[in-house]
């Protein structure tokens, strides 16, 4: 499973700085075209949209990996170690569902219906844009089973050694 994990952390760190890379090569192409040529580039502003989405929503999935996201972690830490882990684990649950409901099978939703649609400029199904919902989803999903996975059989270890102490301290 850490092989997955890294080969997956690794694709998305790729893509999303390649992306921004390429992103910041058209956005200089733009800007020479609308100023110094006077002929704007027809399709960077769209490429740059929906690239932007794309990145966001990698982004938000690896965010959430690396545990970058908005958490109040404070109230958790205040509780006894059983109690604490209840609570994460009642958490994790509620982002999978939200993930599942909202990001993949809403995302899904919306490709389905807009895969038949062309952007103006670049010509592309705008579904491929609405893909970044259920591949974030997924992500998310993945992420969260392994991290629930992984602080549970952590607790359970802990427990086992009766070190409920430090790891109440550490949470």
């Amino acid at each position: 499973m850490l092989a997955l994990k890294k080969a997956v952390n690794k694709t998305i760190e790729c893509l999303t700085c390649t992306l921004m890379a390429i992103m910041v090569l058209v956005a200089i192409w733009q800007v020479f075209t609308r100023y110094v040529l006077n002929s704007p580039s027809t399709f960077s502003e769209e490429f740059l949209r929906y690239s932007l989405i794309w990145i966001s929503m990698l982004g938000g999935a690896y965010a959430f990996w690396k545990k970058k996201h908005l958490a109040i972690e404070f109230i958790v830490r205040k509780l006894p170690i059983k109690a604490a882990v209840f609570v994460h684990t009642f958490i994790q649950i509620l982002l999978i569902a939200f993930a599942l409901i909202v990001l993949v099978l809403g995302g899904s939703k919306a490709v389905i219906t807009t895969m038949e649609q062309s952007s103006a400029a670049l010509g592309i199904p705008v579904g491929f844009v609405y893909l970044s919902l259920p591949v974030a989803g997924i992500l998310i999903i993945g992420y969260s089973l392994a991290g629930l996975y992984e602080s549970l059989h952590e607790f359970n270890s802990k427990q086992k050694s009766g070190d409920d102490v430090k790891k109440a301290a550490k949470m």
